[in-house]
């Protein structure tokens, strides 16, 4: 089979393509997906940096990639939830003992638990901008933030991947919500449901809200001062992205940084019952059958920047690093 193979960690050079990859075969559980069409999210690049190294003891070469969207070409055994035709659509986590094979390939095995039937409506590009985004955001705000009808919640980065998908999620659970953007992208976020948009350019988010639940940040440490005098006392910050180092470190300096950024702000929480939480999501099936009933009766939709094909994935990885990008990047690995 086609995939893009790692020797190493490093660059979007290290992104190749090899078309002589044994097809992977599922255990009893499993479920082997022909993939038409995965994505780029920012933990791709980080883990092929080696910024995530210290967390997972790998053995290359690697398959990186997460998202995708296919059709079951084989069953495990044991497997009963699908059966072999059906188009599904998920996220995996690659790493399994110390390998890492991920979704960038013309075929991925995965457990059938993790897996829901793609959205009839959308393709399979539409639908492989959705998973890890989707179910960042609702296990982030629904899990996490104690999410529901009535909450003020406050989203950065509203225009990113995560950002479309919470803005959708949250309106649909019947939230007001505010979100953070450019001047170029607030339009986008008025059309996915925004109540109030922030020019985080121009506008000091304290100044504009204040007393909120829930504030999502996929920015990282630079928005949390402000978003918690945003929140209200036993209000929840939920981030995606805590501290890490920007250059590939040990395990002494990878947890350093991290402790040492978060402690202030949750002695900060225990004395003003203000919570700062990290989210560390899982593919779940049942979870993500939420997210596409929510398809299926039109409050969440796919906003997809660019279609790169397989061959392109190292300038989809540059576009990614580089940030801004609107939605989602999508890699066509069939058609």
């Amino acid at each position: 089979m086609k995939a893009i193979i790692c020797d190493s960690y490093g660059g979007p050079e290290v992104l190749e393509l090899a078309d002589d990859i044994p097809v992977p075969q599922p255990g009893p559980n499993g479920v082997l997906v022909r993939v038409h069409a995965s994505s780029v999210n920012p933990v791709d690049w980080k883990l092929r940096l080696g910024l995530l190294a210290p967390l997972w003891d790998l053995r290359f070469p690697v398959i990186w990639g997460c998202d995708f969207s296919g059709v079951i070409e084989n069953t495990g055994s044991a497997a009963t939830l699908f059966k072999v035709g059906d188009e599904v659509y998920g996220f995996k986590h690659g790493k399994v003992a110390k390998t890492y094979r991920g979704t960038y390939a013309e075929y991925a095995v995965v457990p059938e638990n993790t897996l829901a039937y793609k959205p009839a409506k959308l393709s399979h590009e539409e639908a492989a901008a959705i998973p890890l985004a989707a179910l960042t955001a609702w296990q982030a705000m629904v899990n996490l933030g104690k999410l529901k009808a009535g909450s003020k919640v406050l989203v950065h980065a509203g225009a990113g991947g995560v950002g479309v998908m919470a803005i959708q999620i949250a309106k649909a659970m019947g939230a007001y919500v505010a979100a953070t953007a450019s001047t170029a992208n607030q339009g986008l976020l008025r059309e996915l449901g925004a109540d109030l948009v922030i020019d985080y350019a121009n506008e000091k988010i304290e100044d504009k809200i204040s007393g909120y639940d829930l504030v999502l940040d996929g920015l990282g440490k630079s928005v949390w001062p402000s978003s918690f005098k945003a929140l209200r006392s036993g209000g929840r910050l939920v981030t995606l992205t805590l501290p890490l180092p920007q250059q590939p470190a040990g395990k002494l300096k990878f947890f350093g940084t991290i402790m040492s950024n978060v402690v202030a702000y949750w002695l900060n929480g225990m004395v003003r019952r203000k919570w700062l939480w990290a989210v560390q999501v899982e593919p779940r099936g049942g979870e993500l059958e939420k997210i596409t009933e929510l398809v299926d009766a039109g409050k969440l939709r796919p906003v997809i920047e660019k279609v790169y094909p397989l061959e392109q994935i190292a300038e989809a990885h540059r576009q990614s690093e580089k940030g801004h990008v609107k939605g989602k990047l999508v890699v066509r690995i069939i058609g």
